[in-house]
């Protein structure tokens, strides 16, 4: 049996002038960072490049204020994954799994319970797809034994505790890919896009939220968050 360790974070509203430093807060050698960094590229690349100095491996999903304003939602999450093929410990989960040590890492965005447009809600469904057949792919996969699900927006009604928002009546939620799970492989579900923090379990899957806040586009919503919140698993 073997422990491998993931901080996680995510909802970071960081400006362009904004000061954030990550020097001494780690606790693991990965580090999962589930969307909302920046609405400013080149702020989000900065902003990762610096968490990559603490640890061997960060991974991270954009969330709907890193892709605000963006034309193309796709272009810029495929050029945006192409800017970190130089530097080996930082990697975009956009149609991407990532395997360490018997954990597979599968993440998306989500867009469950936003507003969407045309082309969010067309995002939308390629995410619950990708998601979908992902978890269903890796099932029979001899070396992946559990399974961590990273979205950049709440998985589903319950997370919200009572707070969900009215949209989601018409949506479909992330959680729903769940009956591929055939295998039982999905251990965490690590989240953004909430203004608290949620560590609970559900139907034997662990969920959890780290939200930074350290400010967003109005007023300061919760108090700043300062450490990443460990999760360990078993191999």
């Amino acid at each position: 049996m073997k422990e491998i360790g993931f901080d996680i974070i995510s909802d970071l509203y960081l400006s362009p002038d904004d000061s954030f430093n990550w020097e001494g807060k780690a606790t693991s050698l990965y580090c999962i960072v589930a969307g909302n960094i920046t609405n400013d590229t080149r702020t989000l690349i900065l902003t990762l490049a610096h968490l990559s100095k603490f640890y061997q491996g960060v991974f991270f999903t954009t969330g709907p204020y890193d892709l605000e304003n963006k034309s193309d939602i796709q272009d810029f999450n495929v050029r945006l994954s192409n800017s970190f093929n130089k530097m080996s410990n930082v990697r975009s989960l956009y149609d991407n799994i990532i395997i360490l040590d018997g954990v597979a890492l599968v993440g998306v965005n989500g867009w469950y319970g936003l507003e969407r447009d045309e082309q969010t809600e067309h995002m939308a469904h390629l995410d619950l797809g990708y998601l979908y057949h992902s978890v269903k792919d890796i099932q029979r996969h001899l070396n992946v034994k559990r399974i961590i699900v990273v979205s950049a927006c709440v998985p589903g009604r319950p997370l919200y505790f009572g707070e969900e928002p009215e949209v989601i009546d018409t949506q479909m939620p992330l959680q729903s890919i769940l009956s591929v799970d055939t295998e039982f492989k999905i251990s965490h579900w690590v989240f953004g896009g909430l203004k608290k923090q949620v560590d609970t379990q559900i139907e034997g899957i662990h969920y959890l939220s780290n939200p930074y806040f350290k400010r967003t586009s109005g007023p300061v919503i919760m108090q700043t968050i300062n450490w990443a919140k460990r999760i360990s698993i078993d191999v």
